[in-house]
């Protein structure tokens, strides 16, 4: 005789949420096989960009590229001296543009959590205003726009006339913000009522680096998933082609090209619990809209708007936040 459970625990909508990741498995699979997908050309001259995370005063060896980004927690406790040396290293090194911004670790630069929390000074006098930032453009809540020069080959000259080997430059629009969900005494939180309004005014972009994860995309911790559905529902509309984080160090990793369209956001509505059985007939009634607008085509081939690279960097690991996975590098 076997022996029974003591008791089965089922999860609030796994039948809902099984159905959905069938339907997007569904879709994946018709569009890597349609023929009326336009492949994305490999660029000719592409931005390579170097991504870390989750340092905490450790300092490995950064592969050279164009743009060096670092999406926070510079630092393990976020002292002036700690955050002083980890900008002078970053400083040191030899990409053209180099971008960090703050984690919840890195508390010298969150000017409200200290006044609430002051003993997280140290016993230091100096502030965040005292630093040396060197060559490091620092972004809180802020964007950039930066020039990349590129080589003009002669399939991109705009008529015959134009000499070759002639530089033109890339515009690259970058938005920078450190806050994550609360969780314990840490800088540069929100709280669930705050995160929506956290990422509500957020304008397009090309690269997005913040610290945390949005929810869905590398952010398991253990047995859960720790990002923010609020900056998940921020990337439908910002739609950028990279977005950099780190916070959650055993989900390192890349998830490359996702395809941000009406389909993949229903499914990610069901899943983080916003959407029941109206999102999954919409989902269907998207899936089967994006088949027959292929065979209205006749074949041609069509842009299935634009894709975005996740990329969480964590450098450190374990409980001792110990140096262990290697800098991410992404071409764009």
């Amino acid at each position: 005789m076997q022996s029974q459970p003591l008791t089965s625990i089922k999860t609030r909508g796994r039948r809902r949420r099984r159905l959905t990741a069938a339907l997007l498995d569904l879709h994946e699979n018709y569009l890597k096989s349609s023929s009326s997908r336009k492949q994305p050309k490999e660029a000719k001259n592409p931005i390579k960009i170097v991504c870390i995370s989750d340092t905490h005063n450790t300092q490995p060896v950064i592969p050279p590229g164009d743009i060096l980004i670092h999406s926070g927690d510079l630092t393990e406790n976020g002292s002036f001296d700690e955050v002083q040396a980890g900008i002078s290293w970053l400083s040191s090194q030899p990409h053209r543009h180099k971008f960090l911004i703050a984690g919840n670790h890195d508390v010298l630069l969150d000017d409200a959590f200290l006044e609430k929390y002051p003993t997280r000074r140290y016993g230091q006098t100096k502030t965040r205003h005292d630093l040396d930032w060197g060559t490091v453009e620092y972004l809180q809540d802020a964007w950039t726009t930066i020039e990349i020069p590129v080589l003009r080959n002669e399939d991109d000259r705009p008529c015959s006339a134009s000499p070759l080997n002639q530089t033109s430059t890339r515009k690259i629009t970058i938005f920078g913000s450190p806050r994550t969900p609360k969780y314990g005494v840490s800088a540069f939180q929100y709280t669930d009522e705050e995160g929506e309004r956290n990422w509500s005014s957020k304008e397009e972009t090309v690269i997005l680096i913040t610290h945390g994860p949005p929810n869905l995309y590398l952010d398991k911790r253990d047995f859960h998933r720790a990002g923010c559905p609020y900056l998940l529902d921020a990337i439908y509309k910002l739609r950028p082609r990279l977005h950099v984080f780190g916070h959650i160090h055993n989900a390192y990793g890349v998830q490359e090209d996702v395809v941000l369209d009406r389909v993949r956001q229903a499914h990610d509505d069901v899943m983080i619990g916003w959407g029941g059985i109206r999102t999954i007939v919409l989902m269907l009634f998207f899936g089967i809209w994006e088949r027959l607008r292929g065979h209205i085509s006749f074949g041609k081939k069509r842009d299935r708007g634009r894709v975005t690279t996740f990329v969480n960097a964590s450098i450190v690991a374990g409980m001792d936040n110990h140096l262990q996975n290697e800098p991410i590098v992404v071409e764009i």
